[in-house]
């Protein structure tokens, strides 16, 4: 946890700096006496202060970061006030002050709301926004479990404004591009301080599909986050996986099922070597595959190999001998789901995950004559998930098995090049011909063959 003492360091006097602020002299001596205490570190008991200073510090501080004139002062408030709400009886005195006064809170959510991802005021005030977002979090989730703002209808109203356009500015910021990593981290970890709390959780949920989509892409290959972002987006991911009310539970399957966290997380693990990324991954998917949540996780999982890839991790060496465990119990859950599934659900949930490989199902001419018609089903959702795998993806398997399997649905279904026609698949493929991998233009060129041949087996016979 950031302080004062190991962040910002000391400034100015709290009673020099309050001058001309609402901040009275004695209010400001707390302020002062409390960065002090933080800089003595374990060597001081900080609750002696707290029993008698904790509410007029908190008022205080609250009244300092909305009056106070220079960036590097406000960051040490807020760093101060951060501290302040990690612990019982410094949170307890903010609570009281903000159920009295909303008012107080709307002015930090304001000044958070209006700053810039580069602020003029240099260091200081890019810290600030990182600092503020995460006081701000804890703040909201301290309000959304205290029963004098949930069991006022006024005063929850509020909050749940609140807390949905500060889910809105965190997705915001983690959309951004080109910011430094640190950035992402504490907005990350705002979003955390705040989904400690279930019903959190269910307004992240609700209130739009990207919230959870912006946590899950954090975690692509392609973003080429450090260690600790990538942790953060997990421990986002983990706190939904604790979901327990049934509405809440059944928004969080339907947004990790939209965001492909199953898939995004099997592929996270394949690259990462972080221990505490890789622990953290399972315990989520370990969560996820619990009977309260929906069945496309667990069939999502299985089809993005999570089973294959678990194994594979078990041969390593790791500090933690508990994450073996975790990874045994995924696995086995894992299989039991499996052993329920047919060979069209698997492959169903195979192309779903997105990560196709070359199992025997793709090339299976007796799998294809048997089930090609199912591929109908739910509105065309396995080929339309092919053709956007074609469109979207980069990696030359998935590219190879994509083009392989539209080739297949195009003998086998008496309908399928009409189907394929109107799905627009032909430009991509022809661009696909073009492609860097060998194998991804020689199944390319295969599939716009069988798709502009009206008898394919003519072909087959040719080649």
């Amino acid at each position: 946890m950031g302080t004062a003492a190991d962040g910002v360091g000391h400034g100015a006097p709290w009673t020099v700096v309050s001058q001309g602020t609402s901040v009275g002299y004695e209010q400001a001596k707390l302020v002062d006496q409390w960065e002090a205490v933080l800089s003595a570190g374990a060597a001081y008991d900080v609750e002696p202060f707290l029993a008698a200073g904790a509410h007029e510090t908190a008022r205080a501080l609250l009244a300092l970061l909305t009056e106070v004139g220079t960036a590097a002062d406000l960051l040490r408030a807020s760093e101060l006030l951060a501290a302040l709400l990690a612990r019982k009886g410094g949170k307890a005195a903010v609570m009281q002050l903000l159920v009295g006064d909303m008012q107080l809170l709307a002015k930090l959510a304001k000044q958070l709301a209006e700053m810039h991802t580069q602020p003029a005021g240099g260091m200081y005030a890019f810290q600030l926004q990182d600092s503020l977002s995460v006081v701000v979090g804890r703040m909201l989730a301290g309000l959304l479990a205290t029963p004098a703002v949930t069991e006022s209808e006024t005063l929850s109203k509020q909050l749940t404004a609140y807390i949905v356009a500060m889910f809105a500015w965190i997705t915001e910021q983690l959309r951004m591009r080109e910011i430094v990593e640190s950035h992402y981290v504490k907005s990350l970890e705002s979003l955390g301080e705040i989904l400690r709390v279930e019903k959190a959780r269910l307004l992240l949920c609700d209130a739009s599909a990207e919230h959870v989509k912006a946590v899950a892409q954090l975690v692509d290959k392609e973003q080429h986050h450090q260690v600790q972002a990538l942790y953060q987006s997990v421990f986002v991911l983990w706190l939904l996986s604790f979901a327990a009310e049934p509405n809440t539970v059944a928004a969080v399957s339907k947004a990790m099922d939209e965001a492909f966290v199953p898939r995004r997380l099997c592929l996270l693990l394949r690259e990462v070597t972080a221990e505490k990324v890789v622990r953290l991954c399972v315990a989520t998917l370990n969560n996820l595959t619990q009977g309260k949540f929906s069945a496309r996780l667990r069939r999502e999982m299985v089809g993005a190999g999570i089973i294959k890839t678990v194994e594979q991790l078990c041969v390593r060496r790791w500090a933690d001998t508990d994450i073996l465990n975790d990874m045994h119990s995924l696995a086995e859950n894992l299989q039991e789901e499996k052993k329920q599934m047919s060979s069209f659900e698997m492959y169903h949930s195979e192309v779903l995950s997105g990560v196709l490989q070359w199992t025997h199902v793709h090339t299976d001419d007796m799998f294809w004559r048997e089930n090609v018609e199912k591929m109908e089903r739910s509105n065309m959702e396995v080929l339309r998930c092919l053709v956007r795998l074609l469109a979207q993806s980069s990696d030359p398997v998935v590219l190879s098995v994509a083009c392989n399997d539209l080739s297949m649905f195009i003998k086998y279904h008496p309908r399928g090049r009409y189907i394929a026609q109107s799905l627009g698949v032909k430009t991509r493929l022809m661009q696909l011909m073009g492609a860097e991998s060998p194998e991804v233009r020689r199944h390319a060129l295969n599939c716009i063959q069988v798709l502009m041949i009206t008898h394919w087996d003519h072909l087959n016979t040719a080649l």
